[in-house]
């Protein structure tokens, strides 16, 4: 077929990532701060204005967010492998390395996906409330679905469990509207297959989990979460609970989180 060339040419176009929008603060050890679904670089301001007194802190909008183009997609899904090599050479292109990760929910396993792209590059990896296996697609796929017909009545049932009161969610459904229905549901999808590939084990570098709530005090309970979030074969890993908050804890608990950031980074001897 005569036109089959120039297909071809608009799918490889349409693959190819455009640059991811960054910001850039401060001087000293690298700092990435990666965001979670439906957010954007934004909401790390805080927690980047106070460790750009002493890191190089790189706050990055993942593709779909902060007016940039979406993911690649494959299948219907968005493409972590792809998007964990982008975020590799932009690290390794800034320097400063070897850099702390900090994921908060789905920037967790993408940033667990870049640490394995490039593991000389990074010291250590912090994921803020976030997961390393596949979420239910169950829980995801009602809410991929129901953004085609009314992104905002989807968008608000999915966040008000997560956060702290109407205020909180109002805010990150705006955030999120300001993101391209397609991409949205790209990622949602996404998060319904094993994040790593199983290559957990390869994480051998200090991992911490800054969780929301409670600690859990029933070791079975306790276990069962390990297993679930895919953490329960990772060779170096603890999690620190942060009691009176909810799913955004950088924004609920700032000093405390703060606090134990700046303590985990202590403890790798850099």
């Amino acid at each position: 077929m005569p036109c089959r060339p120039l297909l071809y040419s608009l799918l490889a176009l349409c693959l190819q990532a455009a640059p991811l929008g960054f910001t850039k603060v401060g001087a000293g050890p690298g700092v990435l701060l990666l965001h979670g679904f439906g957010g954007n670089k934004d909401v790390w301001v805080g927690i980047a204005a106070d460790l750009a007194r002493d890191h190089t802190v790189l706050c990055v909008d993942l593709p779909g967010s902060g007016g940039t183009t979406g993911p690649i997609v494959v299948e219907g899904r968005a493409d972590f492998g792809a998007l964990a090599k982008e975020l590799a050479a932009l690290i390794r292109k800034e320097g400063v390395g070897p850099w702390l990760a900090v994921g908060h929910s789905m920037g967790g396993p993408i940033a667990a996906r870049t640490v394995l792209e490039a593991p000389d590059a990074f010291r250590g990896l912090v994921l803020v409330d976030s997961f390393l296996g596949a979420l239910p697609e169950a829980y995801m796929e009602p809410t991929a679905q129901g953004l085609e017909g009314d992104p905002a009545t989807a968008l608000n049932i999915f966040f008000a469990l997560m956060t702290t009161g109407p205020e909180q969610t109002r805010a990150m459904v705006a955030e999120a509207r300001r993101i391209p229905v397609p991409a949205l549901q790209a990622y949602l999808r996404a998060l319904s297959r094993d994040p790593l590939l199983g290559r957990q084990r390869e994480l051998r570098l200090p991992v911490v989990q800054f969780a929301s709530g409670p600690r859990e005090t029933d070791p079975a309970r306790a276990a069962a979460i390990l297993t679930q979030f895919g953490f329960k074969d990772l060779p170096a890993f603890k999690s620190l609970s942060f009691p009176g908050t909810k799913h955004w804890v950088m924004l609920d608990a700032p000093e405390s989180f703060l606090l134990a950031l700046r303590a985990f980074e202590a403890g790798l001897g850099r």
